[in-house]
């Protein structure tokens, strides 16, 4: 058995900012992973300290779709809709994903802000 997964990369990387609003995020493994455990453990949200800043009631829901590429291990992350203007955006993958071989991924998270 070899290393658990573990994520190489992302598009949009890692604090990026000017983020299009109309992006989606790809983020690729290290290892295959099975698709079934990102049911319910792939959560988008908007920084709820801006929303506070922003005197706003509440903080938007962000609606999305995910898809597993298992040929390049990458799992896409499209929006329903465009996001927000000059907003944080928060990508966590959650405890309970697993590689093909069952090895857990450990829990990560992007942030990224978007821009005009």
């Amino acid at each position: 058995m070899g290393p658990p997964p573990e994520v190489v990369f992302s598009a949009p990387t890692g604090d990026e900012t000017d983020v299009q609003l109309s992006t989606s995020v790809r983020i690729q493994f290290s290892r295959d992973i099975d698709p079934s455990t990102f049911k319910g453990r792939v959560a988008v949200k908007y920084s709820e300290a801006e929303t506070r800043e922003r005197g706003e009631p509440d903080t938007a829901k962000i609606d999305f779709t995910t898809q597993y590429l298992p040929g390049t291990r990458v799992l896409e992350v499209k929006f329903a809709n465009p996001l927000e203007r000059f907003r944080t955006v928060t990508v966590e993958l959650q405890d309970g994903i697993l590689g093909s071989d069952k090895q857990p991924l450990k829990p990560w998270a992007l942030n990224f802000q978007t821009g005009p």
